[in-house]
């Protein structure tokens, strides 16, 4: 293999080698998804041999045999690098054996290369072409980046600002690879991929930055970030603090006390839509920022909320405020706080509970 085969890659190795090296030093990184990114790491590398003997054995008609084998390799590791890269943003619930499935029909239908041209075959001049069912072994990729689009867009991206169209963009990216390797040939996707997962990493880095690591809500630094970039488009702020988490804390243990914080964190997820954004700004301390809404919503939303908490075997305090040409943002923050607190004192002084311990 000369330099011109090496350079055919160079770039898809490169990524490879950095992609490596960073996903070596993250061994940690959300747990079992970093196994997958490895999937997608090394069908790519297999990719790139595969290209290079591929190349080698175009060059004579005695090579056939390892011709055939390269180009059904080629395929299958196509479609288990879309695989990899589903598997990464895929709840664990969901990870399923038969997700593999696609991609040992991919093996199968490829594999009949050797006695049968149903798929792919060479004419008398060696030249390749596509068969009836020449296309599955692209269709296959093409399902796992559509349920990826799907759970990334269900589970990952967040409802606002422009980041979330980068998963979008990502994949038609790789459409369009695949497309361009299915018309005129090529080895686009192999660049895509890899360039795909490097921005899937980051976005997912990204998004775990931003979440609490206890009840998977936004967290403070998303908070302070929020307010600045959607500043102009910020209808409402809720302060919510929930009630006695410290005499919790100290009859049952930090275990109880954190039980009761995720389940609250569920009851506010539960409660909102796509225009609020939910954080956990620290302790048992929560706030929502709602977006293009009517103050009948956020006192339904507030409600929904109270009684989702109580049902729960938990109480909660919670207090909101508007955003107006009068009222700054933090000026509604700090009177949703102040509302937040009265409702608190009057928790206390109904229950008679010593507010001491919260």
């Amino acid at each position: 293999m000369d330099i011109l085969l090496f350079s055919r890659n160079y770039v898809t190795i490169f990524m490879i080698l950095l992609f490596s090296i960073k996903l070596w030093n993250r061994k940690s990184f959300r747990g079992s998804e970093t196994k997958y990114f490895w999937v997608v790491v090394i069908s790519c590398l297999v990719l790139v041999f595969e290209d290079m003997f591929e190349t080698v054995a175009a060059q004579s008609p005695s090579l056939l045999y390892w011709r055939i084998l390269c180009t059904i390799i080629g395929y299958t590791f196509r479609s288990t690098a879309a695989l990899g890269l589903l598997l990464v943003v895929i709840p664990e619930r969901h990870r399923k054996m038969f997700l593999w499935i696609p991609s040992l029909i991919t093996l199968l239908f490829s594999s009949t290369g050797f006695f049968s041209d149903i798929v792919f075959g060479y004419d008398e001049n060696y030249a390749h072409y596509r068969g009836p069912f020449g296309y599955i072994v692209f269709i296959i990729p093409l399902l796992y980046l559509l349920l990826l689009l799907w759970f990334t867009f269900r589970n990952i991206t967040e409802r606002k600002g422009w980041e979330k169209y980068i998963v979008w963009l990502g994949a038609l990216f790789c459409l369009g690879a695949t497309a361009l390797d299915a018309t005129v040939g090529g080895n686009h996707l192999n660049e895509a991929i890899m360039i795909s997962s490097i921005f899937f990493y980051i976005i997912l880095y990204s998004h775990d930055n931003r979440r609490d690591a206890l009840t998977g809500l936004l967290n403070r630094k998303a908070f302070y970030d929020d307010c600045i970039v959607f500043a102009n488009s910020i209808y409402a702020v809720t302060s919510l603090d929930m009630n006695g988490l410290k005499g919790l804390n100290d009859t049952k243990g930090h275990e109880a006390g954190d039980k009761a914080l995720v389940k609250i964190g569920e009851c506010i997820t539960s409660s909102i839509d796509k225009n609020a954004h939910s954080y956990r700004i620290g302790g048992d301390e929560f706030i929502l920022l709602f977006f293009e809404c009517d103050e009948d919503n956020i006192k339904k939303t507030c409600e929904s909320i109270k009684k989702r908490v109580t049902e729960s075997g938990y109480n909660i305090s919670a207090g909101y405020a508007l955003v107006d040409a009068d009222v700054s943002l933090d000026e509604a923050i700090r009177k949703s706080d102040k509302l937040m607190y009265e409702d608190k004192s009057r928790y206390y002084q109904e229950t008679g509970l010593d507010r001491r311990r919260r």
